[in-house]
């Protein structure tokens, strides 16, 4: 798995004195919408997105650069009792970002009608309740993010804010909507006033540190998760094998790698057309990202019980 590097280096350009810098957790349970606010903040698609829950395996670095304010957000995977190997590997990632950053935003959903009722640590999901145990102690350094409220009623939004604002001494608790982009510029403004006088860490421009090799594999695993049913998605791995350039193309292969035998038969669907149509999705994502004609290749092969194979996973990136 590709770890982020936040090994702090400044940059050699001359430093002005009043820049300010620091980076930013993304934390919550799976599918509670971390990526689809780390793609708003930065303003394009640097960490995939599906209906389905855990689709982030590896933390995201995205970068948004306001005239003299650098905000580094890290996208993490979604926090969730974990059995295999694979995802207890996950996990640690996500908690391990806690210890890196210098604010963190919980994002958290709006309370279901059965909670309002209820107080304390009871209104709040079990994974919710292990995430407060994390945040002990670091709730003045982070801030509480109510997402989705385009879901609910504005009564309901406000009820849950005032419940959830009794759990810990949280610096701000903001209500957004990630999907509609509602209270997303209010949000990044209120995290300025957090970030300490820093030179900036990465270039200007530069909205992440992810190799384009590996967004490609991450777009070829998203449309895994948008087009394959029940637990298949949540048994492949994407690698990259080619990633070449010449005049008239970019020619990418990709190893899809699934557990069982069965599973090979599903994602090549019948004379070959689910890995067709899955490869043709992908590819035009690649050709956004990329602005450049690619020429995907993709190939599904087996290797058994990777997911829970330590020394599949080292061989995948799974550090």
């Amino acid at each position: 798995m590709k770890k982020i590097s936040v090994n702090r280096q400044q940059n050699d350009e001359k430093i002005e004195k009043d820049q300010r810098c620091g980076f930013i957790g993304l934390i919550g349970r799976p599918n509670v919408g971390k990526s689809t606010l780390l793609n708003q903040l930065v303003g394009q698609k640097v960490s995939i997105t599906a209906h389905k829950a855990q689709t982030t395996r590896n933390r995201i670095l995205g970068i948004r650069t306001v005239k003299n304010t650098q905000m580094v957000f890290i996208d993490t995977p979604g926090i969730h009792p974990a059995k295999k190997l694979l995802n207890r590997k996950i996990v640690a990632y996500a908690t391990e970002t806690l210890r890196e950053t210098d604010l963190n935003l919980w994002l958290i959903e709006p309370l279901p009608e059965t909670s309002l009722k209820k107080d304390g640590l009871s209104v709040l999901h079990r994974e919710d309740q292990e995430i407060l145990k994390m945040l002990s102690g670091k709730e003045k350094r982070t801030m509480l993010v109510l997402n989705k409220i385009d879901t609910i009623l504005q009564e309901q939004a406000l009820v849950s804010m005032e419940k959830l604002a009794k759990l810990g001494d949280f610096a701000e608790i903001v209500p957004i909507s990630a999907l509609k982009s509602t209270n997303v510029e209010h949000l990044v403004e209120t995290l300025k006033k957090y970030l300490s006088i820093h030179p900036f860490y990465f270039e200007n421009k530069q909205v992440t540190d992810v190799s384009e090799r590996f967004l490609a594999s991450e777009f070829v695993r998203e449309e895994l998760f948008m087009r394959l049913q029940q637990e298949i998605p949540y048994s492949v791995a994407v690698v990259v094998e080619q990633f070449e350039e010449d005049q008239k193309c970019i020619k990418i292969a990709c190893n899809i790698c699934v557990e069982r035998d069965s599973q090979k038969g599903i994602i090549i669907g019948k004379k070959g057309q689910m890995l067709k149509t899955i490869g043709i999705a992908a590819r035009k994502k690649i050709e956004r990202l990329l602005g450049n004609k690619v020429h995907l290749a993709l190939h599904v092969k087996v290797l058994k019980h990777w997911s829970s194979n330590a020394q599949h996973l080292r061989n995948l990136g799974f550090n």
